[in-house]
């Protein structure tokens, strides 16, 4: 009976304590996860809310992370179904890293609400025209400005 227990309890804690370690997909952390601590080797996802049939979409900006310490492995967009409502479906846009030495660097990305940048997914960053302000630096959740940056710091061990 001991060993039934045992093993009926080993599976499901063996699976738990595998997927800590990503080997069920890249740790995922989220817009209100600035700080990302990782292992050499190891993908990591950074998922951002987002409204992209809404003209709401997240760039990377520069200065790009430093490319010893992490290296962009892809972007993604899953958009949510809008119930056949055109524009109402909102989402996540995400960008995969993978961690290449131990060091730390950051990772700018530039959040633009309701078409406020002209450009699509996965182009480079728009930049202010000179007549504008520069982005402000943004402390809590996307959408308190039109435009603004969200800094990760990433510390690869």
């Amino acid at each position: 009976m001991r060993n039934r227990l045992a093993t009926a309890l080993g599976v499901p804690l063996s699976a738990l304590a595998l997927a800590g370690c990503g080997l069920f997909g890249p740790a995922t952390y989220e817009v209100d996860e600035r700080s990302v601590e990782v292992d050499a080797g190891d993908e990591f996802t950074l998922s951002l809310p987002a409204s992209p049939s809404m003209g709401e979409n997240w760039y990377m900006a520069d200065p790009r992370p430093d490319r010893d310490v992490v290296r962009l492995q892809g972007q993604d967009e899953d958009r949510e179904d809008d119930g056949g409502n055109a524009g109402a479906g909102s989402g996540t846009q995400s960008f995969t890293f993978r961690a290449i030495e131990p060091g730390t660097t950051k990772i700018k990305l530039l959040y633009c609400r309701l078409g406020t940048c002209a450009a699509e997914f996965g182009d480079p960053a728009p930049s202010p025209s000179p007549s504008e302000s520069p982005f402000p630096t943004a402390s809590a959740t996307p959408g308190e400005h039109d435009r603004e940056y969200f800094i990760y710091t990433v510390t690869v061990r």
